[in-house]
């Protein structure tokens, strides 16, 4: 085989084994911070839904969140469904009992009721936001809390570097197939 056939052949396999380089190490580095990123992500969803339980009864915009995922997702507060038994989340505006309102205003002045908004229901179970206060029965509400929900969504993102690690290892494949073909071609020819 002539040496100018033979160098082109080397600089071809050259070039291959350096992209298929170069791949890789985008490809681990990209996966390396897909990873970092989802788990950053991750834990600061139950900061940010612990945080927003608290504004159940002032902000619109967090109640409506609430009710329609904990009733979509069938969960319940953001790591537990007592959550909402230590959270100000019932304004105490909408009482009819002032002795509830005496009961369960705390000494910071937060009303704070042993029980979980309707939406954590069960189906088959019956909840009242009042009565449900002097016996608290979590058995009533849905038992998954919320941000595993999200976080089980966010980790099956994380799924995807799997494929991306199996594309790395295709194409580690096809190099060494490549490159021995090329050596096997080499020592053939002699």
């Amino acid at each position: 085989m002539p040496k100018v056939a033979l160098t082109k052949k080397n600089l071809k396999l050259r070039s291959y084994v350096v992209i298929t380089t170069v791949e890789a190490i985008v490809l681990i580095s990209y996966c390396a911070n897909l990873q970092f990123t989802l788990q950053i992500i991750s834990g600061e969803v139950e900061n940010i839904l612990t945080a927003s339980l608290n504004k159940y009864s002032t902000n619109r915009a967090w109640q409506l969140f609430w009710n329609q995922f904990q009733q979509h997702y069938y969960c319940c507060g953001s790591s537990k469904n007592t959550d909402w038994f230590q959270t100000a989340w019932v304004s105490p505006i909408i009482l009819s009992s002032f002795s509830l309102l005496k009961k369960y205003t705390q000494k910071n002045r937060k009303f704070i009721i042993p029980a979980a908004p309707i939406s954590c229901c069960l189906p088959n179970a019956i909840c009242n936001t009042f009565t449900d206060c002097e016996l608290p029965d979590p058995e009533k509400y849905y038992q998954n809390s919320c941000s595993s929900i999200i976080v089980n969504k966010i980790n099956s993102i994380a799924f995807t570097t799997y494929l991306f690690y199996a594309v790395l290892v295709i194409q580690i494949i096809s190099a060494v197939v490549k490159y021995e073909g090329y050596t096997d071609n080499d020592h053939n020819s002699k």
